[in-house]
């Protein structure tokens, strides 16, 4: 496996010098989005010896993984959390058992692989972690507190054998504070750290203000990926929306929804999660519906970009409506079909209806695998498919 794919500081942003690039999976699959094969070999997708399912702990063994069907890909990774039990990445094999699991002190926050075949995951509290498969940490981007670079929500490879990841960026705005955010590059060989992009260099908070906004949290970004062309989406949950920056990451491309939407969409989305450009001009994102208050449901949505405008080419959601309102993801594989992780639980507070469960689904709309988590979970971040270990 070579990456789970997928998920802004006073003064003008710092810049590299170069463009992002898709990573080996991305440009081979043009699914930016997707943690998946290094090989991105389609047509055998399982390893000859698949890992065993393993022992566990007791705080994870008090999660009920219950599955059905054959999935595409022999494992799926999930981002788990219960304030009392077990918080962090869990491996499932197609039979729902677990076969590989890393402990997070503050929770999942996302996760991508380089090319030497190590995770990095985001720890809320601890920061960025590379982990091999054996679990060791080699390499640590420290968590800080905020108001500094707090990281949050996504990180993703590049072909660059770089991490790009989501920081807040606190600067001064009609004499307060506001939370902007950053996007920022760090070199694990070497420590370096650099700010590529800030949403105050290209967003006016002005009239760029969403539903949700707020001055201790402007934009809320929740999901990262690299293009195919190098474009570098980022996933506004405040604005509805979702951008596209230019792989030189002077100038914003397009805006998808949304407030000030340079693409309008014929069926808008809501607090959407995971955005990805699955193939040049096509956009998949988990659609929360988080103003879908009457509804009350959300689903799996595919865009094709058009002149102004953005027509819906696809959806899914389950007989059984399932409005998570925050959290999620959708995921595309190599042989089209599509995993759709619903991660919140029967929640009145919020509004979500639950159950946590994960479908792999087929462009048709069928649904060759599904797994639903019960007992001492409380959320699911995402669930990404692994080809290989």
């Amino acid at each position: 496996m070579s990456e789970p794919t997928t998920s802004i500081g006073a003064g003008p942003a710092r810049r590299s010098g170069r463009a992002a690039q898709p990573s080996r999976l991305s440009r081979t699959l043009l699914a930016a989005s997707v943690i998946l094969t290094g090989s991105g070999c389609a047509e055998s997708p399982f390893e000859p010896q698949l890992r065993p399912p393993i022992d566990l702990p007791a705080d994870l063994a008090g999660v009920s993984f219950t599955a059905e069907g054959q999935p595409t890909a022999p494992y799926i990774l999930l981002e788990i959390r219960h304030a009392e039990g077990f918080s962090g990445f869990v491996a499932v094999n197609a039979n729902g058992r677990p076969v590989w699991f890393f402990r997070t002190v503050g929770g999942p926050f996302g996760a991508t692989r380089r090319a030497n075949g190590n995770f990095v995951f985001l720890d809320r509290e601890r920061g960025l972690l590379e982990v091999t498969v054996d679990g060791q940490v080699t390499r640590e981007l420290a968590q800080e507190a905020r108001p500094g670079r707090f990281i949050h929500h996504d990180v993703t490879a590049t072909d660059s054998n770089t991490i790009l990841f989501i920081a807040e960026d606190v600067r001064q705005w009609q004499g307060e504070p506001l939370t902007g955010e950053a996007i920022w590059e760090w070199t694990p060989e070497d420590g370096s750290v650099v700010r590529l992009w800030s949403a105050f260099d290209h967003l006016n908070p002005e009239v760029d203000w969403g539903p949700r906004s707020t001055t201790t949290d402007w934009l809320h970004a929740n999901a990262l990926s690299v293009g195919p062309r190098g474009n570098i989406l980022l996933s506004s949950h405040f604005l509805d929306q979702v951008l596209s920056i230019a792989p030189d990451w002077l100038n914003l491309e397009w805006r998808l929804g949304g407030v000030g939407a340079t693409i309008a969409v014929d069926d808008p989305f809501s607090g959407q999660h995971t955005a990805a450009e699955t193939e040049p001009g096509h956009v998949l994102v988990f659609d929360n519906g988080f103003a879908r208050e009457e509804a009350r449901y959300s689903r799996a949505a595919e865009y094709e970009l058009g002149e102004g405008t953005a027509s819906k080419v696809w959806e899914w959601r389950p007989e059984r409506d399932n409005w998570a309102r925050v959290i999620s993801s959708a995921r595309r594989l190599p042989n089209g079909n599509t995993v759709v992780a619903f991660g919140t639980e029967n929640d009145p507070m919020l509004g979500s209806t639950g159950p946590i469960e994960v479908y792999e689904v087929t462009r048709g709309g069928d649904v060759v695998w599904h797994l639903r988590l019960e007992g001492q979970v409380s959320s699911m971040y995402r669930a990404t498919p692994l080809l290989e270990f």
